[in-house]
């Protein structure tokens, strides 16, 4: 008997030490049952990176150059997200940016096949996923994002400075992957046979055409496109919602994980990769990014629009 009480107590102990652990321990990207956590990195987990590391990493703030030179976390080298969406080369093939651009920003950049790349925005908006989408278009996998960005960073007190790291050039060698986006003449060609589920991640305004922001020559949508805005898949620190309520948020648009998707924005860099991370986060791969999106169609005249 005395040993069933022994025994009894030790169990409540251990599961009384869980219970306060589980309520001590933040939730990492591990604990939102991503089926690919190792495409987030929390906080916490760089703080200790940047601190401990010995690896080859490339710590890139996406944000533009005065935004960098206000603060930055240190270590951080600047490549605004822009650069690698360039117009002319998302209407010649798809490509965010031409392969020899990429090659010298990235390099630049500190950039090698050997390298962890951890990428940062703002925290306000999705920039960082467009570096994700570009290094991930040119082969380069070895890529985290910061979960939350430099807003996050800043609200709980971590280190920051302007001072500007030396960075050691280097090679990176382009490897593009044409599949991964669709063109102005696949979008012509093969949405009117409804090859695949369009999905406009622009504020809703600009979906109606009430809102037309630079770099649009007119207001609507492309026509047979659903509104899904990627905030749907955000937290209010613009953190990625777990994957139930991801694959929640997508359901209700039709959408699951055999559904092929053709996701556009203003620029094709930035709000719609947003979405195409998160899909990829919750291992929904059936999806690919019009790279020339809402700048280029409504350039054309010929084109039809809805609003």
């Amino acid at each position: 008997m005395h040993l069933y009480l022994y025994n009894m107590k030790k169990m409540r102990l251990f599961f009384l030490i869980a219970l306060v652990l589980a309520l001590l321990i933040p939730a990492a990207s591990w604990a939102q049952d991503y089926a690919r956590p190792e495409l987030l990195i929390e906080t916490d987990e760089l703080a200790k990176l940047l601190e401990h590391s010995t690896t080859n990493v490339s710590l890139i703030d996406v944000e533009d150059k005065k935004t960098y030179q206000r603060a930055h976390i240190p270590g951080a080298v600047n490549l605004f997200y822009r650069f690698l969406a360039d117009l002319e080369s998302r209407k010649k093939n798809g490509y965010p940016a031409t392969t020899e651009d990429a090659e010298k920003l990235l390099g630049e950049a500190g950039v090698d096949k050997d390298t962890l790349v951890v990428i940062y925005d703002s925290g306000k908006g999705p920039s960082a996923s467009a570096v994700w989408f570009a290094l991930d278009f040119f082969g380069h996998k070895n890529v985290k994002v910061l979960n939350g960005g430099f807003r996050k960073w800043v609200k709980e007190s971590r280190l920051v400075t302007q001072d500007v790291p030396e960075v050691e050039k280097k090679k990176f060698v382009a490897n593009p992957d044409p599949k991964k986006v669709v063109t102005l003449k696949w979008m012509i060609k093969k949405l009117p046979k409804k090859k695949a589920l369009l999905v406009d991640t622009r504020s809703f305004k600009e979906f109606i055409g009430e809102n037309i922001i630079s770099g649009a020559s007119r207001g609507g949508h492309i026509p047979g496109a659903l509104n899904l805005q990627w905030q749907k898949l955000a937290n209010d620190m613009e953190t990625f919602k777990s994957a139930k309520q991801i694959k929640k948020t997508l359901a209700k648009r039709g959408i699951n994980e055999d559904t092929k998707v053709v996701t556009y924005c203003q620029i094709g860099m930035g709000r719609s990769t947003f979405l195409i991370l998160a899909m990829k986060l919750i291992g929904y791969d059936n999806v690919v990014e019009y790279t020339g999106s809402w700048e280029e169609w409504s350039a054309d005249p010929r084109l039809p629009i809805e609003k």
